[in-house]
Formats: structure tokens, sequence, C-alpha cells
């Protein structure tokens, strides 16, 4: 009888043992797992509030804002409150040429370019993408707060991570789509994004409806240069 008392008795503390160190590890889980989750919540919260405040929408996969005008190499244009030129940022479809953006380099204000003419350099992912002008015009300025923090241009491409202020030489941007006509031709743009990469690359680019990034360590030298040739040119 003492023997069977002893062995209930070790195993009673075998499993308080047990217990001890799971709700140890669950309170571990609750110290380290629970904010980090709080935090990702959080910053989903402020991202869809930022998203319904610009008014962007999904169209054929692709972020979409109504209100800008958009370039043939995928920049787009918005005339700032004070009236003085325009913001130049890139949209959606641009951003999916890189996986992150870990550094940019803009423009002296007060320079010339011409339509074309290079405005900003991308680096991220060990890749580099030069985002052309869309209208020629004079630098007014550039976007502080995305050469301190480059993800902005990801991860708030149609705010806050705009690149580059430039006065429009002439009124030739006015022409550019925009609100249907624009939404019209990201659709065509979705569309032949993902032919180009069914054609020429030999994968397919839409899972479900929506477009996916190509990944640095996925698309060989040739076909990036073919890539940014076909969706930047201006």
């Amino acid at each position: 009888m003492t023997a069977i008392i002893e062995v209930l008795q070790s195993v009673g503390v075998f499993f308080a043992g047990l217990l001890a160190r799971f709700g140890l590890f669950l309170a571990m889980v609750a110290v380290l797992v629970l904010p980090a989750l709080a935090l990702a919540l959080a910053v989903r919260f402020v991202g869809a509030r930022r998203e319904k405040a610009l008014g962007l929408r999904r169209v054929a996969g692709v972020l979409f804002r109504p209100d800008l005008s958009y370039a043939p190499g995928h920049t787009w244009l918005h005339a700032r409150k004070n009236g003085r030129g325009l913001d130049v940022g890139l949209d959606d479809l641009a951003q999916r040429l890189l996986t992150s953006v870990t550094a940019v380099e803009l423009p002296t204000p007060g320079k010339v370019v011409r339509r074309g003419d290079p405005i900003a350099v991308l680096h991220g992912g060990g890749r580099e993408v030069k985002i052309p002008a869309p209208v020629a015009g004079t630098v007014l300025g550039v976007n502080a707060a995305v050469l301190r923090d480059p993800a902005l241009v990801k991860r708030d491409g149609y705010g806050k991570g705009w690149l580059v202020a430039i006065a429009p030489a002439d009124a030739g941007w006015e022409q550019l789509p925009r609100a249907a006509e624009a939404e019209s031709f990201i659709r065509k743009e979705a569309a032949r994004w993902s032919a180009f990469f069914e054609q020429r690359l030999g994968f397919a680019a839409a899972d479900g409806g929506e477009l996916v990034a190509p990944a640095p360590w996925l698309v060989g030298e040739d076909g990036w240069r073919a890539l940014t040739a076909e969706f930047l040119s201006p």
C-alpha cells in the first residue's frame, strides 16, 4: 500500500511539473507572441484606414487610386495642395518590380528633366530600378521621408511614399488617363503583365485573380531587363 501511495505521489509530482512547465510556456507565449500579434493587427488596421481614406480599391488584383493621373511608365501624378507642381509616385504594378525597397536615390531640386529621364533609382533585393520622369519639367523637391524610410515606397506608395515634386514644362500631363479611363488602363496593364510572365518567362503571374510580384531569385537577368523595359517605358 505504501509503495502504491509513493507511486501515485511520484505521478502527481510529475504531472504537476508538466503543468507548471506548460503554464510557464503559455506565459512566455503571452509575453512574446501577443504583443507581436497586437502590433500586426494594429498595423493592418491603420493600413486599412489609410486605404479607405485614400479611396484605394483593387482593380484586376492591382491596388488603384482613382483620383490620380497615370503615366505609361507606371508612375502616378497628382496636383500638389499648394498648387505648385505635381507629386509623382509609383503605382502598385511598378511597386511589384522589387520585393522590397531598401534605398532610394532622388535628384537634386532644381534639376531640369526631360520626359523619360531617370527621376529616381530604387534598390532592393539585390536589384535596382530606374524610374522615368512621366513629364518634362523642373524638380521642385524630393520626399525626404522615403530617403529616411525607403520602405514607404511600397508601404504607402499612393500616399506618403511619393518620390518627387515636378513643375511640368507644359499642360500635357492633363491628358493622361484618370478615373474611369485610368481604371481601364490598369486593367489592360494587369492583363499584359500576366501575359508577359506566362508567355515569356514560363510561369503564371496570376493566382486566383491576384498578380504575383516577381521575386529576384526567380527572374533571371535577361527576364528582369525585359520586364523593366516593358513596364517602365515612358
